[in-house]
């Protein structure tokens, strides 16, 4: 298919998009043609549309694990290293030997092992940073840490220093330890997919495609390709199972089992609610 023959194709696919309704499982179908032409497109072309290739491939059938450099696999897989290790954490914690008078909050703060981040393997330090602070929206880094997401990734770059496979810090900093902690255990992530990160890769493949406008439609694909997700799985590298689904409420959820015990946590809430 050429530029012009793309163009005309989507401009007729989006205006034949209407607001979804009734089951998730058959929105997907939708889909499919616009998915096709982005499976279509060549690995090497000038076009930043990573997320829209991804999808188009699971959708396809391939397996979120079988691209681990994937976006999406990383993000989940993220998520869930991040639920294991703070239920490692929980499951240490014994309350009683709380001394009288300490609340459980201070009890548990004064239980934190800061020391980790001091010295990281580089396997360890890479899964952290610096994608992990992708996932994370730039209210919740300003609100925490008082600063932009490229302030905190030029202060985390400049203060570990790597030797062989280990990464040290270079000079001890509260705020900085405060910072890798979030990242290693924070389960208030952003949304696992934005209709602002999809809107903008179409912006892309559009400019690409040599159209500088909004075309009418274009907005709900996002509700169509996450929407795909739901029934999708994650093997992660310890034998435990994710699976993601779509809640009676329109929200994508996943069910992580961390040493076989469930956690299920909202990857994106109100599908529906994303569309402009």
């Amino acid at each position: 298919m050429n530029r012009p023959e793309a163009v005309l194709f989507l401009k007729s696919f989006f205006s034949e998009l209407k607001i979804p309704e009734g089951d998730p499982s058959v929105w997907v179908k939708k889909a499919e043609p616009f998915n096709k032409l982005v499976l279509s497109l060549k690995a090497d072309l000038p076009v930043s549309i990573p997320l829209l290739r991804e999808l188009a491939a699971i959708e396809k059938g391939a397996d979120l694990v079988e691209a681990k450099t994937g976006l999406l696999f990383a993000k989940i897989n993220r998520l869930y290293l991040r639920l294991r290790r703070t239920q490692d954490e929980l499951g240490r914690l014994d309350l009683k030997k709380a001394a009288p008078g300490v609340s459980p909050e201070d009890y548990i703060f004064s239980r934190i092992d800061f020391s980790r981040y001091r010295e990281m393997r580089g396997k360890d330090f890479d899964t952290i940073f610096p994608a992990g602070l992708t996932d994370f929206d730039d209210a919740f880094l300003k609100k925490n840490f008082g600063l932009s997401r490229t302030e905190l990734h030029s202060l985390i770059k400049e203060s570990y220093k790597k030797e062989d496979d280990v990464y040290r810090i270079k000079k001890d900093n509260p705020l900085l330890l405060s910072i890798m902690r979030t990242l290693d255990t924070s389960l208030e992530s952003a949304p696992l997919i934005s209709a602002g990160e999809i809107e903008q890769e179409l912006k892309n493949l559009l400019g690409f495609l040599g159209v500088s406008e909004k075309i009418p439609g274009m907005e709900l694909l996002y509700v169509y390709l996450v929407s795909g997700l739901g029934g999708k799985s994650v093997l992660h590298e310890d034998g435990m199972e994710t699976r993601i689904f779509i809640s009676p409420q329109g929200d994508l959820m996943a069910t992580f089992r961390p040493d076989n015990k469930p956690w299920t946590r909202t990857l994106i809430p109100g599908i529906m609610n994303q569309v402009p």
